[in-house]
């Protein structure tokens, strides 16, 4: 058994341990009946069993591990903290110092191979994950990455003397619903999707 597989059942027995109300109530999810959990991450709907604990595509279909881990710890760690409407940077969180090199790497980088040279192409590429546009940096947007975990990209183009730049920043409330790895996690998901929706690289290479 994969170390993916430990952790997702792991989680799958943790969820069973919690009643359904409480959990809808405090992540800002929905209950679709007795025995499952609606939510939307990053413009895509996914269906939770309740108390199975298997995550679902909108078509059915097993989630990929990661999403499922990832959907399984917000769903069982959400604390129903409120938004406090500031953005803090990853390395302000708990435990960020020690993953701000594995962040920058990717989530911080991949955002700026994709977008860099193209600023203008967030906004429209974000929209297609529930996005709306920001005015911060030289183009920004704030993502519903989760019902309670908002986070926000931001680019800045450079000039002569500053090459682009970019940071993905987070509701100073993130810490009531994931930790620093599983914020490192979403963050990436959220970099690849809005490449994705923009039909950018966001590996290795240059923006054409």
């Amino acid at each position: 058994m994969s170390t993916y597989e430990v952790a997702y059942q792991a989680l799958r027995a943790r969820l069973a341990g919690h009643d359904l109300a409480g959990l809808v109530e405090r992540s800002g999810t929905r209950a679709l009946g007795p025995d499952r959990i609606g939510l939307r991450c990053l413009g895509r709907e996914y269906v939770v069993t309740y108390p199975d604990g298997l995550v679902l595509e909108a078509d059915g279909q097993p989630a990929p591990e990661t999403e499922a881990i990832l959907l399984l710890l917000y769903l069982t760690e959400s604390t129903g903290r409120a938004l406090e409407g500031r953005w803090v940077a990853f390395e302000q969180l708990s435990g960020g110092a020690g993953y701000v090199a594995s962040f920058r790497g990717r989530v911080v980088a991949p955002l700026l191979r994709a977008f860099g040279s193209r600023p203008k192409a967030l906004v429209p590429a974000a929209a297609v994950l529930d996005g709306e546009p920001l005015e911060l940096g030289d183009a920004s947007v704030r993502l519903p990455a989760l019902p309670c975990v908002p986070l926000a990209c931001m680019l800045w183009g450079g000039d002569e003397e500053f090459p682009p730049s970019a940071n993905v920043v987070f509701d100073a409330s993130v810490e009531g619903y994931l930790d620093a790895e599983a914020v490192t996690v979403l963050a990436e998901l959220a970099t690849r999707r809005l490449a994705e929706a923009g039909n950018l690289p966001s590996g290795k290479g240059e923006v054409a």
